[in-house]
C-alpha cells in the first residue's frame, strides 16, 4: 500500500507540473512570448528598424545592440543618429550641440522636428535635421 501511495502522488507531482509548463506556454504562445524587447510603447526597434531580440546564440540581438552603442543593458529610452543609437543626454544635433542642453531639451527638439517614431531617428543631411521614418529602414 506504501508504495502505491508514493506512486500515486508521483503521478499528481508530476501531472501538475506537467499542467504549469502548458499553461505557462500556452500564455507565451498567445501573449507574443518574450522573445522581443517591449515597453508600454510596444515593441522596441534598433536603429535599422528590426525589433530587438532577447534570444539567439551565443547572445541575443539586444545584448549585442546594447553593447555595440555603448547603452546598459536593458536601456529602451535611446535616439538614433545617423544609424547609431545614444542616450538622450548624449546626442547632439546636426551641428554637434547637445540636443538635452537645448532650449526644449530632447521633446522640444523632438517636436521641432516631427520625430514622433517611436524611439527618435534622424540623419543629418548637409546639417539639416532629417527624420527618418520606420518604413525607410532595412
Amino acid at each position: 500500500m506504501k508504495i502505491l501511495n508514493t506512486i500515486l502522488a508521483g503521478v499528481c507531482l508530476l501531472s501538475l507540473t506537467a499542467c504549469g509548463t502548458l499553461q505557462n506556454w500556452n500564455s507565451d504562445y498567445l501573449s507574443g512570448g518574450t522573445e522581443y524587447l517591449s515597453d508600454d510603447q510596444g515593441l522596441i526597434r534598433d536603429c535599422r528598424g528590426n525589433h530587438l531580440s532577447l534570444t539567439g546564440e551565443p547572445s541575443s540581438e539586444a545584448e549585442r545592440f546594447w553593447q555595440d552603442n555603448n547603452l546598459s543593458k536593458g536601456n529602451t529610452n535611446f535616439v538614433c543618429k545617423d544609424g547609431k543609437a545614444y542616450l538622450p543626454s548624449k546626442v547632439t544635433d546636426c551641428q554637434g550641440n547637445l540636443i538635452a542642453k537645448q532650449s526644449g531639451g530632447v521633446e522640444g527638439f523632438r517636436a521641432k522636428y516631427n520625430l514622433n517614431n517611436g524611439n527618435m531617428r534622424f540623419t543629418c543631411n548637409n546639417g539639416t535635421v532629417t527624420p527618418v521614418p520606420l518604413s525607410s529602414l532595412q
